[in-house]
């Protein structure tokens, strides 16, 4: 699939200190908020004019610098933390129909203060005004940007410097994540200031290797979205893997083409990939959207499938980018959940992040892989699988039993 590419003209930037970028208050804000939130543009490339864009929720409680920083990410890669990750998933709002802004009973501002990333440039409201920057972005260029955005944002917000910092994101974040990480890593090895206090990292369905993470059609099958005869051409004939491999080089061949036919013609329109069993919402708008892996159309409300169309309506509005000091300036198209100015290289979805995993946690960095139990593009069983490959090659045991997992017991 070739991307289009647009891209914005753009001739001067506007930055400034944490205490201008406060926000009063978001347009619908529930009344009695007792968080503070901040957001704006942490410039990472000088000369080019390259900056991204952030959402900055503190914890909800009497003493935020007590709880942890956690960094927040969304994959595609091209797709917005701002509105899947805030806005959809954890954040403490979530649009309804209205405009009116809902508090969010499950955000993760309850346990921990919330960064949520837009990157790389031209991913939301992230940009640069170098239009070159836009092409050839790749995992190492996201990594370095990264890195460079957390340094500065650390100058703009000293008091959490030394909080524990936990970085956090799904799908492609599952590269994201752990090359951060390897970055921070290496910047307190070379550096002898305050090492950043990286403790941790988590990765929910995430895309780690694609000779296993994206293997689903016993996973569909098992869930009855396919026949017995298709299960039987994606092992025989051309899995998952192999397509998403032939897609990376732009060379599909006619047996992958006809085993994925036969897969979208059983799975019809109407199933979301990324949630088997969620109602899915007949906006033209969000059953067009699709980037790489398919759908982007989930809502992390069952009652609301339609969040996504909510959200998108709400942070084009003037008065909502206003608040968040976003689009200052005045970016030539409209925010979207995913796509933007970016061209991708698709070399880098190959990259087998597994073995960085393993370095990782033998410097002693905490890995906690999650899955959602109806994701079809990344299952479940994908992700189990390279969680047992971890445990062995690193000698891990259980530190416990399995059991139901129950809230609050």
């Amino acid at each position: 699939m070739k991307l289009l590419l647009v891209f914005p003209l753009l001739s001067f930037f506007f930055f400034c200190s944490a205490s201008c970028k406060v926000i009063e208050g978001l347009p619908g804000q529930p009344a009695n908020v007792g968080f503070k939130q901040y957001s704006g543009y942490i410039l990472v490339q000088t000369q080019h004019g390259r900056a991204l864009f952030y959402y900055f929720v503190e914890a909800d409680s009497a003493n935020p610098l007590a709880h942890p920083l956690t960094l927040w990410l969304n994959g595609g890669p091209g797709c917005s933390s701002l509105g899947f990750g805030a806005f959809m998933e954890h954040g403490p709002f979530q649009p309804g129909e209205d405009g009116r802004l809902v508090k969010n009973q499950y955000s993760w501002n309850l346990e921990s203060n919330m960064l949520y990333l837009e990157s790389p440039i031209g991913v939301g409201f992230s940009y640069s005004n170098t239009s070159s920057d836009y092409l050839g972005l790749n995992d190492t260029t996201t990594a370095k940007d990264n890195m460079q955005f957390l340094l500065n944002w650390f100058e703009e917000f000293p008091q959490y410097r030394n909080s524990d910092l936990y970085l956090s994101g799904e799908s492609y974040a599952g590269h994201y994540i752990p090359q951060l990480a390897d970055l921070i890593l290496d910047y307190n090895k070379r550096f002898s200031g305050r090492p950043i206090k990286l403790k941790a990292i988590a990765l929910g369905n995430p895309l780690l290797d694609t000779d296993i993470s994206v293997i689903n059609a016993e996973f569909l099958w098992s869930h009855g979205v396919i026949s017995d005869e298709t299960l039987l051409l994606s092992k025989t004939i051309c899995n998952a893997s192999r397509h998403l491999k032939e897609s990376i080089h732009q060379n599909l061949s006619k047996e992958c083409i006809h085993v994925l036919n036969k897969l979208e013609e059983e799975m019809g329109s109407y199933t979301d990939p990324g949630d088997l069993i969620l109602p899915i919402c007949l906006s033209p708008t969000l059953l067009g959207q699709t980037f790489y892996q398919g759908t982007h159309n989930r809502s992390a409300v069952a009652t609301d499938p339609c969040r996504g169309d909510e959200i998108r309506q709400y942070l084009n509005t003037p008065k909502v980018q206003e608040a968040l000091h976003a689009n200052t300036t005045h970016l030539s198209s409209v925010w979207e959940f995913c796509g933007g100015h970016l061209s991708y290289q698709r070399e880098s979805i190959g990259i087998n992040i597994i073995p960085l995993l393993s370095k990782l946690l033998k410097s002693s960095i905490l890995v906690l892989l999650f899955n959602g139990d109806q994701d079809s593009k990344i299952p479940l069983t994908q992700t189990r699988i390279i969680a047992n490959m971890l445990a062995k090659e690193l000698k891990l045991v259980p530190f416990g039993s399995y059991a139901p997992w129950y809230d609050k017991k």
